[in-house]
């Protein structure tokens, strides 16, 4: 293990002394290694075994694994050659047992198949699950016995939960000890300049050689002590850390520093008062001496601690949670005095065909589709049913080549994780195909598997308005169709309400009779045929709504506006047109600012509306709820989503927001690939939002290029836009690399509501559209706001 993580991982209370021995004990066999059998579905093969080798690297946290060199093994396994490694940061989570869509095969295999899984149980059995946007499948794993399985899982799950405590500036070194050891090709623990002149050309880094020495050897500390390494020419671990931190001199923080210290002697130094100065003036943030002393002794680099140095300034502006351009505070907790308007008046993070982990004709369902929604925050999935065999219903794209999961495998892992992410509550959208019995048997697996978790009390005589988030915290509303007031048993659906309407008119025609057991289940989101605007439908009745028929109504400046007053009491469902086979999805700022709470989208898709939907629900401690601007809750204000908007400007000010695009630090290349030319970063500045926005050519611009830069370029370039209507605004920042022979490539994206943004010198890490972090790609940015009234 290496030192780093050791003191990282090892608890040093007493109390946990007997727990960090367990760990470390654990830690030490992996590292040695165990046998696992791997389990993959091979299509028509059907399920296959290889057994290999597997172990912790601790010094590079990586899971090498390696084939079994014997091809006879007790289970039949197949066995391939080479080796590899699985990364410990894109594991988000080690499941035990049988929780996965392969398990669940293994599962409900019939007796001819015992002979061939009878090692695999649910106590040998476990997974490791991998983050969205490491586009990885879940990796299946068997060990001999239940004792090994054991350590593997709660080995794992402790440094899963490590990892992702990690301060930004241990996050940061972490990966910078992973470069040296990358760089140092013959092992032997330093390196020399010729390898660091490499290391620094793969980092993106174009460096002048004299610059380069320079810098070397004030980092080599032990340059003159020729016993101590190799003659002395070489940098350890730690000295390269120095190394990197004086080649990034930050010029741009080095003039804030300035600007707020007092200079003693040859040097300047930022007291604790002055830096209650710059937060205050700068930041808009409001401190106290004493808080400010405890910020510079955790950042100041220097063995006095008791003001800044720069390089202890410039650690704070890095490495602080607070100065990142999202408040902590935002990511990590909810408004609970917003938490209490009816369901109708918040944006809703929603998902489109959950179970499609690929496009709408042929590809994979998978339950594991639908933890991956929830654990990004999703509050409404949706499940399509059909018929299936032996009395039990599945879900899969009808009338296509989809492959097909159980049901009630959905429920049992939507039971799971429901609340995992938030405690709000989770909507599901049924797309019913069945028959009568199997409605039936779906009612009854919803019941008996969600319990308590399923919300099935009736609408009171009194209520006129949908509950609260907060009154339906923990609880799963189904979406569905209803037998009117008056059934007493099982009735036809005269006005069948499906995704299928806007591309198959006939389908509107047919009758579907609706099952009593299924229906005396639906309650608040009671779904129906969309009757028009001049029909004022229950508070609880919910409509859908396709992508041409949204277009449609958003064109008109009369419908909009009807569609936003529509959309202050009842709830309406916005999905992607049929066409879009390849799992692409339509423009989502515009049916939210018509005040639309559940527009879907394939989750599976790398795309821009994704990375706007992720900027949508991010704060609000990510919990799928955000709520909406009063003059999309009021119906009595004026408002159109169309151009202009007609606002009160007295009530609903507009906004002259200064951005300056200071600098950038680590830039990509495109796709992440290690080797290649340096790139030519620019900045694209988009705003989205309402059309006076997102309209306006003005609210549409961008960098200068910097020529062989992708490690530190700097822009220092200012830009103002005037937004019209702020609360519907996202500030989107794209980062690209000049082509001279070709398309420009992107190569990062940051976009956040302008209403969640903070002031000052902030800090943006840069995602891709999968929503990966490109750490410790940022840019660097200074940002301003002043209201218009």
């Amino acid at each position: 293990m290496n030192r780093e993580m050791e003191k990282i991982i090892m608890p040093k209370d007493e109390d946990a002394l007997a727990r960090s021995q367990s760990v470390k004990e654990r830690l030490d066999m992996l590292k040695t290694g165990t046998q696992l059998y791997k389990v993959r579905d091979k299509g028509v093969r059907g399920l296959q075994l290889y057994k290999r080798k597997y172990w912790l690297d601790m010094e590079n946290l990586l899971i090498h694994f390696s084939p079994h060199k014997d091809p006879s093994t007790t289970l039949g396994c197949a066995v391939t050659a080479g080796s590899d490694s699985y990364n410990l940061k894109d594991i988000c989570e080690v499941r035990d047992g049988y929780q996965t869509d392969i398990f669940n095969k293994i599962g409900d295999k019939t007796k001819a198949d015992i002979n061939k899984f009878r090692k695999i149980t649910a106590d040998t059995a476990f997974s490791l699950i991998f983050t969205p946007e490491s586009n990885m499948h879940e990796l299946d794993l068997v060990a001999e016995d239940k004792q090994t399985r054991d350590a593997w899982v709660d080995a794992i799950k402790h440094l899963v939960v490590t990892l992702k405590s990690l301060s930004h500036q241990k996050e940061y070194e972490l990966y910078l000890k992973k470069q040296f050891r990358v760089a140092d090709g013959n092992k032997s623990g330093y390196l020399d300049l010729q390898e660091v002149k490499s290391l620094c050309k793969g980092l993106n880094i174009e460096v002048d050689r004299e610059d380069l020495k320079t810098l070397f050897d004030k980092a080599n500390t032990e340059k003159t002590d020729p016993a101590s390494k190799e003659k002395g020419e070489v940098l350890d671990e730690d000295e390269f850390v120095t190394f990197y931190y004086n080649l990034m001199r930050r010029p741009e923080i080095d003039e804030i520093f300035k600007r707020y210290s007092n200079q003693v002697e040859d040097t300047y130094k930022m007291t604790p008062e002055a830096l209650l100065v710059f937060l205050k003036d700068e930041q808009k943030e409001v401190v106290t001496v004493e808080q400010c002393k405890d910020i510079v002794k955790d950042f100041e680099t220097s063995e006095e601690k008791s003001s800044f140095t720069k390089e202890g300034f410039t650690h704070f502006l890095m490495f602080d949670d607070w100065q990142e351009l999202l408040s902590p505070i935002s990511k990590s907790s909810v408004k609970a005095e917003e938490m209490i308007h009816p369901l109708s008046h918040y944006w809703i993070a929603s998902s489109h065909n959950t179970y499609l982990t690929g496009n709408q004709l042929i590809g994979e369902s998978s339950v594991d589709a639908y933890i991956t929604a929830l654990k990004q925050g999703c509050r409404c999935v949706e499940l399509d049913c059909h018929d299936g065999d032996d009395g039990e219903p599945i879900i899969y794209h009808g009338h296509t080549f989809t492959s097909k999961i159980l049901f009630k495998d959905v429920v049992e892992a939507l039971k799971t994780y429901a609340f995992e992410r938030s405690d709000f509550p989770l909507i599901l959208s049924i797309e019913n195909h069945c028959s009568i019995e199997q409605q039936d048997r779906m009612a009854k697996h919803l019941v008996t598997i969600l319990g308590d978790l399923l919300y099935t009390k009736g609408i009171k005589g009194d209520e006129k308005e949908l509950p609260s988030p907060m009154y339906l915290q923990r609880k799963i509303l189904v979406k569905s169709k209803r037998l009117s007031a008056c059934a007493t048993g099982n009735d036809n659906d005269n006005q069948s309400e499906s995704d299928d309407d806007e591309h198959d008119n006939s389908k509107k025609k047919k009758t579907k009779e609706i099952s009593k057991k299924l229906s005396d289940i639906v309650n608040y989101i009671h779904a129906v045929h969309f009757p028009g605007f001049n029909n004022d439908g229950a508070f609880f009745h919910m409509s859908s709504f396709g992508e041409s028929k949204t277009i449609k109504i958003l064109s008109d400046p009369e419908t909009a506006r009807d569609f936003v007053k529509y959309n202050t009491r009842q709830i309406s469902r916005i999905y992607p047109g049929a066409t879009r086979q390849d799992s692409s999805n339509m423009s989502i700022v515009e049916p939210w600012v018509a005040g639309c709470q559940i527009v879907s989208l394939n989750y599976q898709t790398d795309d821009l509306q994704n990375h706007l939907n992720r900027a949508m629900f991010t704060a609000n401690r990510g919990c799928g709820y955000i709520l909406k601007p009063e003059f999309l809750r009021d119906p009595s204000l004026a408002y159109s989503p169309t151009s202009p908007s007609g606002l009160d400007r007295t009530k609903f000010p507009t906004l002259n927001l200064s951005v300056e695009i200071l600098s950038g630090q680590h830039i990509p290349r495109p796709q992440g690939v290690e080797k290649g030319e340096v790139v030519d970063p620019y900045v694209q500045i988009q705003i989205h939002g309402h059309p006076d926005d997102s309209n306006d050519t003005e609210n549409h611009k961008g960098t200068k290029i910097i020529d062989n830069n992708g490690f530190n370029p700097t822009w220092k370039e200012d830009f103002t836009f005037n937004i019209k209507v702020p609360e519907l605004a996202f500030l989107d920042l794209k980062v690209k690399d000049h082509s001279h022979t070709g398309k420009d490539q992107h190569l990062g994206s940051y976009a956040i509501r302008v209403m969640d943004m903070q002031e000052g010198y902030r800090r943006a890490y840069l995602v891709d559209y999968s929503g990966k972090q490109l750490k410790p790609a940022s840019l660097f940015v200074k940002i301003s706001k002043r209201w218009m009234k």
